[in-house]
């Protein structure tokens, strides 16, 4: 019985961005790294970790005590510390699927690394403009209008973080090429002898 190679089917536009993600995320994730591409994904961390265990207890304290439901002070920092006992969680959770993946290639491992890319790109993009335009005296509520350094600031730290995904991509795509050519000579240099 003899089989032949079947030439794999081309991809899509879709499923190629898919598999750059998985690809960028392997990299980002458990790849060699400089200490600048250390510090973009320390620092958004760091961030994520500080707004999800103090930003969002906040907001639901103050949200149930003084905006939306009127709770007693007490009730409202019952609430605040369960969900950030909940976050909490959240975050070792997330810490030992991502180290679970490492390595590991299937559906469920490429959804825990798009889970951590969503997670980046809301941390760079969303949440820490958020925290920047709030600390520069920035609010949301109908009542008081943002200020002209806090609108700034924010549009400033966005483009910070689109320049900061810009130069990941290009480091990302250095080192491939440069690990690519290696292998290629290695395949070379084995099929030579």
């Amino acid at each position: 019985m003899s089989g032949s190679y079947q030439i794999p089917s081309r991809r899509g536009p879709v499923m190629r961005l898919i598999g750059f993600i998985d690809d960028f995320m392997e990299w980002m994730l458990y790849g060699h790294e400089t200490w600048l591409v250390a510090l973009l994904k320390g620092v958004p961390m760091f961030l994520f970790l500080y707004f999800l265990l103090a930003y969002i207890p906040n907001y639901v304290y103050y949200g149930s005590t003084l905006y939306v439901l009127n709770f007693s002070k007490d009730v409202g920092f019952l609430l605040a510390f369960t969900v950030g006992g909940g976050n909490f969680l959240a975050i070792i959770i997330m810490a030992l699927w991502t180290q679970a993946a490492r390595g590991r290639r299937g559906f469920g491992w490429s959804l825990i690394r798009f889970l951590d890319f969503f997670q980046y790109l809301f941390a760079v993009l969303v949440m820490i403009p958020w925290l920047v335009f709030n600390l520069a005296g920035g609010s949301l509520w109908p009542w008081i209008p943002p200020t002209f350094l806090a609108l700034a600031l924010g549009g400033i730290s966005f483009l910070m973080g689109a320049a900061a995904l810009g130069y990941l991509y290009m480091e990302f795509r250095r080192i491939t090429r440069r690990e690519a050519e290696a292998a290629g000579a290695a395949s070379r240099a084995w099929s030579a002898s």
